[in-house]
């Protein structure tokens, strides 16, 4: 029996697998779904920018407050609180719409609330993991979990637009409700097990004087303390930004120098997705290898080196490889990452240090983002993407001459 198939025989972990899948399946349709429902009920596509923003915003700003919540309440109940909630707020805004009392202003404050409750859900996900697998199936654990995320996120989508074509964007939105409510039936048949206190003598023991700002300040000198936790957490926030870049870049890439529609540029990430899809998979035999910083540094250079072509080579072959090969080597980081931080942060302060981390990391992409449309007004798109790889391949070559990251 493979490692992966003795997981989903450990009760706990197979409900919460499931959990999360629905979840995050449903959050895929979801997305798609209200972005095109805001385009509907927004005057304007600023009204439709300030959605996304409301979404994405609050992760940035409550990862440290979100974070000690978790740490002194049960994960059990946040989650199946959070999960309740998010059901209730997409549930409610196509009754709303279908009782014609849903306003642009009302439909922004929904989705601000949900964006304040989302960060609860994806912290929560992580710091629970290691507690319904052994230390030696955590890497495996981590790349099921990446191969989910992966799936749906090339399946998502595509439902999302059949049902937004056949049946209208707010049965994609009530969908994403739906899958929210079954994510928290499922967390009801989890059983909770309780947090044993321990500490890396490596790592002075933070203070437990009572008060937010003594503990944010304590996870971030945890954080800190931390040296491969730190780089790694360094790492993202510079990958998330080429990242973002690369979500700026690539549709005006195809648009203005390969004159291509948005069909194209749809071929472009679905080839990305499958082949992150295949990586992650692979990625839980890497994690059993040991050396993750290694194995990390690596990936980083090798997805630089995937898109550092386009800075000479802008034909539409090469950008379906480049696309190809960057998401088949570059899926497996985000797991191994996960897994080392699980790994070296004690359990009672995981809620606090991740939650800063996830705040951090969360500036990487909105960051790439703007840096690549600001960069595209002197420079063309294909250029930027090029020039963005080739700086990841420095920062993976950076990670792999510090011996506390390459080590992990």
């Amino acid at each position: 029996m493979s490692r992966a198939s003795s997981l989903f025989m450990k009760r706990d972990f197979c409900v919460l697998t499931v959990a999360d899948a629905v979840s995050v399946l449903g959050d895929q349709i979801g997305w798609v779904a209200l972005l095109w429902f805001a385009t509907e009920t927004a005057k304007d596509s600023v009204a439709v920018g300030l959605v996304g923003l409301a979404y994405g915003l609050p992760g940035v700003i409550l990862g440290p407050i979100v974070g000690q919540i978790l740490d002194c309440v049960s994960h059990k109940t946040v989650l199946l609180i959070a999960n309740a909630g998010l059901g209730a707020i997409f549930l409610g805004i196509p009754l709303l719409y279908s009782a014609r009392g849903l306003s642009s202003v009302i439909l922004l404050l929904l989705v601000l609330v949900a964006g304040c409750i989302t960060p609860f859900t994806s912290i929560g996900w992580m710091i629970v993991v290691p507690s319904l697998v052994r230390e030696d199936e955590l890497g495996t654990a981590n790349s099921v979990v990446e191969t989910i995320w992966h799936a749906a996120s090339l399946l998502g989508p595509m439902v999302g637009g059949i049902l937004i074509a056949r049946f209208g964007a707010p049965l994609g939105v009530f969908a994403d409700g739906i899958s929210f409510w079954i994510a928290a039936g499922c967390l009801v048949l989890w059983t909770e097990q309780p947090i044993s206190e321990t500490f890396p003598p490596a790592v002075a023991e933070p203070s437990h004087k009572p008060g937010f700002w003594r503990d944010t300040l304590d996870g971030f000198q945890i954080l800190y303390g931390l040296k491969p936790v730190w780089w790694i957490t360094v790492a993202a926030i510079i990958l998330n930004a080429a990242y973002g870049q690369l979500e700026v870049s690539l549709p005006l890439f195809t648009r203005r120098e390969l004159s291509g529609s948005g069909f194209v540029l749809g071929t472009f990430w679905t080839t990305y997705f499958l082949a992150s899809l295949v990586g992650a998979a692979f990625c839980g035999l890497v994690s059993r290898q040991g050396r993750n910083g290694l194995w990390m540094s690596l990936m980083a250079v090798a997805w630089g080196v995937s898109f550092v072509p386009m800075i000479w080579d802008h034909a539409l072959w090469m950008t379906y490889l480049s696309m190809a090969f960057g998401g088949l080597v570059f899926s497996g980081f985000p797991p191994l990452a996960r897994t080392s931080v699980q790994r070296l942060v004690p359990r009672e302060y995981q809620g606090r240090v991740m939650g800063i981390r996830g705040s951090l990391i969360a500036i990487g992409m909105p960051v790439g983002s703007y840096l690549s449309g600001s960069i595209g007004e002197w420079l063309s798109s294909s250029t930027v993407i090029g020039y963005s790889g080739l700086i990841v391949v420095l920062v993976g070559m950076l990670l792999f001459t510090i011996r506390s990251f390459r080590t992990i």
